[in-house]
């Protein structure tokens, strides 16, 4: 044992001997032999006796004095013992710190103490106690030894684990922290904390004021309007130069389209001019501001870039920018028909081109008067402009450098009016102003110095035309136009357009013809229908027909307007029969002498009266030409020659009132004859009897027959008084016989008695005349029925009124419908009555009157006491549902109140008519699912009511449609409108879990996302259930019942206070749905099984609600870990995991965190919580935008250095002025100032040279600065905090 090392020290490696070097061999070895290596040298050892001396200590043989079981557990062949050891060290030195790892989160964090102390206590026991079961060399620690390593890291794990403070403590976080600065954020990521609380960008600009000697530029002061286009070439912008001479000025435009820049530099010509005009002005004493217009050539933004004085100095200037733009415009397009009918829409597009929002105004001129009009604000959709806050100026104090805004748009302005004046319509563009107030004005003839007109594209031209009217004139279908055959007649069409004269104006006509014998029964259109057109020159050029058929006008259209049709448009075109004669002719004797004196001619005719018979009479040599009218078909004619001598007679024509002068030809047309003419008188009377009212006087027409000059005398009987009359010297062939007014009634006798010409032979006449003269005047009145001058009816029938006539038939009544017009001017019907007791069939309801009466003759009076008759329709039957409860009227019938399966309803029917009632129904049921099906029904009813028992079999929809209702008078029509009742028979509800036997485990305090018991329901919603609750320890179950239901899924959640913790047993007991139908559930039905825990809790640990960012947020959970947190940051969910009883983040960036539930693993509750805190952002400020910002000013002169603040108002912050970096020189601070600002800007106006920077800011919440020692605070254990603050 003399060779083995001390306890607790490392023992020798023979490899390690090796490396060292070589061991000294004796003067026989050879010099240059390798050092052998380990086992080599074993091998040796085993085979030479060892004679030489060492100053190590000899190794143990490998094989003597090391058994199998001391050897290396990793032989070293694989791993040899220097790397063994560095692994050993490396796993030591991981685990040393993940411990202080863990220490470091148990200082932040305050986790659980004691269980880190176990764990720490487990893993140095495992690695002191197995590192020497690993038997690595130099590592195989003692007994004693490894009990005392781990005795110290049992004691360095209470002091670390505990917390327990010790002076290096502070040292080794602080170098923990160096090397790892990362916590979690309200993102579960990793931050660095440091890169979140010294953020740059927080306090970001810099303001440098240069002193320049006095002088300034300014580009268009008065802020004046420029735009390019038409006559303006160019834009004159104007530069103000105050106390310098410029030697070089930059003028930077910015491209409107592509937002480019362009340098423009003033030319040495330009410069010189304005160097000349501030030497004259100085000279005059006049002012020292001098104006230079620089002409612009294009569109842009422009604004000074850079002007230096003589000095090589910067000037001071204004950097607004001044808008030249393209002028506006305006024109109407695109080019419009110039036609227009009246009535007809403009349909009329004005183009406005320029900066929106844009105004344009134009005129209207109708038929010389004028009218404007104005287009305000005219702007594409979606476009946003500044110019609609800012005024209407060219100069635009923004720094914006999207200038897109100010590009030339194209706006189109819809004109869609109605035309509703005929005549000259003009449309004008006067003037158009874009957004910047360029305002561009069309001069009118009216205004224009030489009175040119303005151009095409300013103006559009309407002519706005009256549209024609046509109708048909003088006939329709009651007077139809007749034509011969083969000739062709002009359809009457009367045409016309208001105000206008018609007799110029071409236009077309469209008719519709159907032949004759084509035409309904009823003479309207047949199959056969044709169309026809005509092109009318002017308003006499008419259409000509001949074919006979019915032609009705359709359209008419004059100048491309198109026209309106009146009444009457139809016209019936017909071709009559040609006209024939047959004569026959005897002679006439004369009495006295025995001749005879003419020819007595009877004319049978066919054709359209009245006709023409033309014919020659030839009397002794001598022709003449004769024509007789016939108003009949048949004719007689005495040809009586009042000379004697031969005659002839020579039928030529005939002629109707279709057809003129048809030509007879034949012997049967020639009639002669020799006569001698006696005297002798006839009365012209067709029937020798006439009637004659009473008082009136009786007119006689004689007709002489011989020669001249003739006596005739003529006797009157009446009552069987004869009274003779004598008239002589009657020069003439006719007479007129006028009686004395016939004042009494009966009958007369006019007969005359001789008659003698000029040979003085007196001739017997016998011919008499009958008149009869009225003993009264003709009388009418109504009759009565029962008693009544007032009837009631079956509507629709013919009702006979009873009229007494009292004359000599037949009667025309005139009569009237006092309720058919108005009342003061009714329409006057007539009829005709052949009976005394006759009738007047009528077949309107109201009440008629008798106006006039006249009978066959003589015209009567009406008896004003029974001269008015009324009729009225019976009722026709009615049917209505009685409104009753639970029955409701609605647009398209009525509705009976939900009914569910197997119910008992009905409904009442009101009829009203003549009973007795047949009424005749059907009705459909529509099932849930499947097709309907349909029955008839059929009942009569004696009363005014009947009630109607309603099927509620079967579940769905019934609807009772009443088709028919008779009564004693009336059958079911077309007047009868179906009666709809419908009634919903709704299906008893069910109820059943989704997942019968199912647990379902709850926490006690309620939670927002729980999954409920899923209870699938059949029914119409809305429902509600009764549940049964039956817990393990109770006997008598506990009743829920849920809230309404409004779908057929739903998820019972029984509320806490009826559940108990442990298990529970639920069932349905009893379910109804919103028709009032329920059912109960079967006893011993499914069931679902509900177990109640109780839920984790977690508390802040400060009160306060707000933080800002860069400040750790801390909880403390009470439950069994590890938790699961759910929370939410600005609208996003997020899910946390925590194995200890606290949880803490760090508020990386600002928002709402909210804490919304937490879940343990013992209850697997998800526990609803609400505990929210804000986060507030830091503040920022920014001086100049963020830049470094160098001005140059002139003594007295003044720079707005603004401030820009980012945060919660009211902003404090603290700027410095310190002197301007020069070469070789520290800025030095001057001063230091401090401000509040309520408002997210602030100007202040300074006039020091110097370098403004913001070192400080705070807003209402937090606190930012660049001056981390004045910042920084200390907390309760005294480290340094953040330069973040919160207020």
């Amino acid at each position: 044992m003399s060779g083995a090392p001390p306890i607790g020290a490392f023992p020798q490696t023979p490899v390690a001997a090796s490396k060292r070097g070589p061991v000294k061999a004796p003067a026989a070895a050879s010099p240059s032999a390798p050092s052998p290596s380990y086992p080599a040298a074993a091998a040796n050892a085993r085979s030479t006796t060892t004679t030489r001396s060492s100053p190590l200590p000899v190794a143990p043989q490998a094989g003597a004095s090391t058994t199998a079981g001391s050897a290396p557990l990793i032989p070293l062949h694989i791993l040899d013992a220097p790397t063994q050891r560095l692994y050993a060290l490396g796993f030591y030195v991981a685990l040393l710190a993940w411990k202080f790892y863990n220490w470091a989160q148990l200082v932040e964090e305050d986790t659980e103490s004691f269980w880190l102390f176990l764990k720490w206590i487990a893993i140095d026991c495992a690695f002191l106690f197995g590192l020497p079961e690993l038997r690595i060399p130099w590592l195989e620690l003692s007994q004693p030894f490894v009990v005392a390593a781990f005795f110290v890291h049992a004691v360095f794990d209470w002091l670390l684990m505990f917390n327990i403070g010790f002076p290096w403590q502070a040292w080794i976080l602080g170098l923990v922290k160096i090397f790892y600065d990362r916590e979690l954020a309200i993102s579960e990521h990793n931050v660095k904390l440091s890169s979140i609380i010294h953020n740059s960008s927080l306090i970001m600009g810099r303001q440098i004021i240069n002193i320049l000697p006095e002088g300034s530029a300014v580009l268009n002061p008065d802020l004046h309007p420029f735009c390019l286009g038409g006559d303006r070439k160019t834009a004159p912008i104007p530069i103000f130069f105050n106390a310098t001479i410029p030697v070089e000025v930059e003028l930077i435009r910015t491209d409107l389209e592509t937002n480019q820049q362009e340098s423009i530099k003033l030319t040495r010509v330009q410069i010189r001019d304005i160097e000349r005009k501030a030497k004259r002005e100085s000279q005059e004493g006049v002012q020292t501001v001098v104006q230079f217009d620089y002409p612009a050539k294009k569109p842009g933004a422009y604004r000074l870039g850079r002007v230096l004085d003589e000095y090589k100095l910067e000037v001071q200037r204004k950097n607004p920018q001044t808008f030249v733009v393209p002028c506006p415009k305006a024109w109407v397009g695109p080019p419009a028909s110039p036609g227009r009918c009246l009535g007809d829409l403009s349909d009329l597009t004005l183009q406005a081109e320029g900066i929106p929002p844009l105004k344009i105004k134009y005129s209207r001129t109708i038929n010389g008067k004028d009218h404007s009009f104005h287009f305000q604000s005219l702007q594409p959709e979606g476009f946003v402009s500044p110019l609609g806050t800012l005024r209407s100026t060219s100069l635009i104090g923004l720094d914006d450098e999207d200038i897109s805004w100010a590009r030339s748009q194209r706006v189109p302005v819809g004109l869609n009016e109605s035309m509703h004046a005929s005549g000259d319509w003009q449309y004008s563009v006067d003037e158009v102003q874009d957004g910047f107030g360029n305002l561009v004005k069309y001069d009118s003839p009216a205004d224009d110095p030489e009175g040119r007109p303005k151009p095409k594209h300013l103006v559009q031209n309407f002519v706005v035309k009256e549209r024609p009217q046509v109708r048909l004139e003088g006939c329709d279908l009651r007077n139809p136009l007749k034509v011969a055959k083969g000739n062709e007649k002009e359809l009457p069409v009367r045409f016309g357009i208001a105000g206008q004269t018609p007799d110029v104006t071409a236009h077309s006509l469209t008719w519709q013809f159907s032949p004759i014998d084509t035409l309904t029964e009823s003479g309207d259109h047949g199959d056969v229908v044709s169309i026809g057109s005509y092109n009318a020159k002017n308003a006499r050029d008419r259409p000509r027909i001949s074919a006979p058929g019915l032609y009705t006008l359709k359209s008419v259209s004059a100048s491309s307007c198109e026209g309106e049709v009146q009444e009457p448009s139809s016209c019936l075109l017909l071709n009559p029969l040609e006209p024939k004669l047959t004569i026959r002719s005897e002679e006439i004797p004369d009495t006295c002498a025995g001749n005879s004196i003419g020819l007595r001619v009877d004319m049978d005719l066919i054709g359209t009266p009245p006709f023409i018979v033309r014919y020659d009479v030839i009397s002794n040599g001598q022709r003449r030409s004769e024509r007789v009218s016939i108003p009949g078909l048949r004719y007689q004619m005495d040809l009586v020659p009042r000379i004697a001598g031969h005659h002839k007679y020579i039928f030529t024509h005939v002629g109707d009132d279709i057809y003129s002068g048809q030509k007879l030809t034949g012997s049967e047309y020639v009639l002669e004859q020799d006569v001698k003419p006696a005297a002798a008188a006839l009365i012209q009377h067709s029937t020798g009897k006439m009637s004659s009212c009473l008082g009136d006087e009786v007119t006689v027409d004689i007709l002489l027959l011989g020669e001249p000059p003739f006596t005739l005398e003529w006797e009157i009987i009446h009552d069987g008084k004869r009274k003779l009359h004598k008239a002589t010297d009657i020069q003439s062939n006719s007479y007129q016989i006028k009686t004395a007014p016939l004042t009494q009634g009966g009958e007369y006798t006019l007969g005359l008695t001789s008659v003698q010409d000029t040979r003085g032979c007196r001739n017997f006449v016998q011919d008499e005349l009958k008149i009869s003269v009225r003993r009264q005047s003709p009388r009418a009145a109504f009759g009565q029925i029962e008693g009544k001058r007032k009837v009631l009816a079956v509507e629709g029938s013919t009702v006979k009124l009873p009229v007494r006539l009292t004359g000599e038939g037949p009667w025309k009544v005139f009569y009237a419908n006092l309720n058919d017009g108005p009342p003061d001017n009714p329409k006057i019907l007539e009829r005709t009555v052949r009976n005394d007791n006759g009738y007047l069939d009528v077949k309107g309801r109201g009440t008629y009157t008798i106006t006039d009466v006249w009978d066959s003759q003589c015209h009567g009076v009406v008896d004003p006491k029974a001269s008015r008759f009324d009729v009225d329709w019976f009722p026709r039957p009615e049917m209505s549902v009685v409104l009753s409860h639970g029955v409701s009227q609605a647009d398209d019938g009525y509705v009976l109140e939900d009914v569910c399966e197997g119910d008992v309803s009905g409904f009442e029917v009101a009829l009203k008519g003549t009973p007795p009632y047949t009424v005749e129904y059907e009705v459909r049921h529509h099932p849930l699912q499947g097709s309907s099906s349909l029955s008839k029904k059929k009942f009569d009813a004696s009363l005014g009511k009947e009630s109607i028992q309603a099927d509620t079999a079967k579940a769905g929809l019934y609807t009772y449609k009443f088709t028919a209702l008779e009564d004693n008078l009336y059958s079911s029509d077309r007047h009868f409108k179906p009666l709809v009742v419908k009634q919903k028979v709704n299906r008893k509800p069910s109820a059943s879990f989704a997942k019968p036997g199912q647990t379902f485990k709850y926490c006690k305090s309620e939670q927002d996302n729980e999954d409920g018991i899923p209870v699938t329901l059949t029914g119409v919603p809305p429902f509600s259930l009764e549940v049964e609750i039956k817990h393990q320890s109770a006997a008598v179950p506990e009743i829920y019942r849920t809230p309404t239901i409004n779908s057929h899924s739903y998820e019972i959640r029984i509320p806490r206070h009826q559940l108990r913790l442990g298990t529970q047993q639920i069932r349905i007991r009893d379910v109804k749905d919103g028709s009032g139908c329920h059912s109960m559930a079967e006893l011993g039905g499914p069931s679902v099984q509900v177990q109640l825990f109780e839920a984790p809790t977690i508390y802040p640990l400060e009160t306060r609600t707000d933080y800002c960012v860069g400040e750790r947020i801390s909880y403390t959970l009470s439950g069994t870990p590890p938790f699961e947190v759910w929370y939410t940051f600005d609208g996003t969910e997020r899910k946390a995991k925590s194995p200890t009883t606290s949880f803490r983040r760090v508020a990386e960036s600002p928002g709402e965190f909210t804490i919304t539930s937490l879940a343990d693993r013992a209850s697997e509750c998800r526990a609803p919580v609400h505990i929210t805190k804000t986060i507030h952002p830091m503040p920022a400020v920014r001086i100049s935008k963020g830049k470094n910002v160098r001005v140059d000013i002139h003594e007295g002169g003044e720079v707005e250095i603004l401030f820009e603040f980012w945060g919660t108002p009211p902003f404090e912050f603290t700027y410095t002025r310190s002197t301007n970096a020069r070469k070789g020189q520290r800025s030095q601070v001057l001063e230091t100032r401090h401000d509040v600002s309520h408002e997210h800007s602030k100007i202040i106006r300074a006039n020091q040279e110097g370098t403004y920077e913001v070192v400080a800011i705070k807003d209402k919440y937090c606190a930012f600065s660049t001056q981390g020692a004045e910042a920084g605070k200390k907390d309760a254990g005294g480290k340094a905090q953040k330069v973040i603050k919160y207020h």
